[in-house]
């Protein structure tokens, strides 16, 4: 059987010890609260989640990598429901990797709104694997908020202190309530807005008491239960106050007010609050798999450049805790790899992957799993 030279086995031993030193020195993920089973969260996933538009400058390498990161973090924010999720240890060292977690990628130019003048933007319109982003979430020890989400009906009333009285901010008013919509999107929930129909325009009324009993028999019209009320005055030291109320139903589930100089600031605090709910809710901690050590066999590497993208890959795997170089063949390489989840999940991650691809499904029976390079 023929060998790498003498030189190339070397360098891959001095580069693999400081992973080995590091095996089994990494926290496991926080014990799970839940485990609802793995197919059923699975097979409810909403599309629209795991795709995203990041703002991009230019079309260079450096910048693309940086947006991928950014839109893993933003996914990883939606599919857990916490706010705080970019700053959990193995989603932020995933956000080096996004790319293989990518389905589909496009740049895009996008006409927004500034100041009542049209803007070109230039987005980096992502979409990611939705097997991988399970179970980096899983693996990351965060709460999965899998299944349909129920869309709240947003009851919004505006007094801006011109003599008027509030008003009902209906679908023909959207983008007054746009701060709120989009800070929505990126927690992951969609508001709906009434019409503004004859029936609804005195409702601004019970808006304004933040009556949800008597909006109730209005939002079901709409086919759902779950209201958000919310009423914005010019507060008496400046800037604007909002009050909000969050309903399941007539059934208060929360309340809370902001204020602000900024009245776009003070319209999107509506979304925060009610995200950390209604994720509450409905997020579980899924159990991501025992952490194993296996042996595992990587194939197709053909050269130079395969072992050093191989190499970099597997130092940047986020469950990955450390490996050990067992055998070194011309166009093969024989590791143990110690994984902070299952192996199962540890393949899901891979699934979206352009570098690292399962060549067989998990099994129990003896022999290495088997992996290829997908180049």
């Amino acid at each position: 059987m023929r060998f790498l030279s003498p030189v190339f086995v070397l360098a891959w031993l001095v580069w693999s010890a400081s992973s080995q030193a590091q095996i089994g020195s990494a926290p496991l993920p926080p014990e799970p609260v839940a485990q609802p089973a793995p197919d059923a969260v699975s097979d409810s996933r909403e599309a629209e989640w795991y795709g995203v538009d990041v703002p991009v400058t230019s079309q260079e390498r450096r910048e693309r990598d940086a947006a991928l990161g950014r839109a893993l973090a933003q996914v990883a924010v939606r599919m857990s429901g916490r706010a705080d999720a970019p700053t959990n240890p193995v989603v932020r060292k995933a956000t080096r990797i996004a790319e293989s977690m990518v389905l589909s990628s496009d740049y895009r130019q996008i006409e927004e709104m500034a100041g009542g003048v049209p803007v070109q933007r230039s987005v980096l319109a992502v979409r990611f694997d939705p097997e991988a982003i399970d179970a980096l979430v899983m693996a990351a020890g965060l709460p999965l908020w899998s299944g349909a989400r129920a869309k709240p009906m947003l009851w919004f009333a505006i007094d801006d202190g011109s003599g008027g009285g509030a008003r009902l901010v209906s679908a023909q008013q959207i983008n007054v309530v746009k701060p709120l919509a989009q800070r929505g999107l990126e927690r992951g929930v969609r508001f709906l807005l009434p019409s503004g129909t004859s029936v609804e325009q005195p409702a601004a009324t019970s808006i304004w008491a933040l009556d949800a009993s008597a909006l109730s028999l209005l939002t079901s019209r709409y086919g759902g239960r779950l209201q958000l009320l919310g009423k914005m005055s010019r507060s008496a030291a400046g800037g604007w106050s909002a009050e909000w109320l969050l309903a399941d139903g007539d059934s208060e589930l929360r309340r809370w007010s902001s204020s602000d100089p900024s009245p776009q600031r003070v319209i999107a605090s509506g979304a925060d609050t009610a995200a950390d709910v209604l994720a509450r809710r409905s997020a579980v901690v899924v159990p991501a798999g025992a952490p194993v050590v296996v042996d595992a066999e990587i194939s197709n590497i053909r050269n130079q450049d395969d072992w050093l993208a191989l190499a970099a890959y597997l130092q940047s795997i986020p469950v990955l805790r450390g490996f050990e170089i067992l055998e070194a063949q011309p166009t093969a390489l024989r590791l143990r790899l110690d994984l902070a989840v299952g192996r199962e999940r540890f393949d899901a991650m891979l699934v979206g992957g352009r570098l690292l691809v399962p060549a067989e499904p998990a099994s129990t029976t003896d022999g290495p799993s088997r992996y290829r390079l997908a180049r």
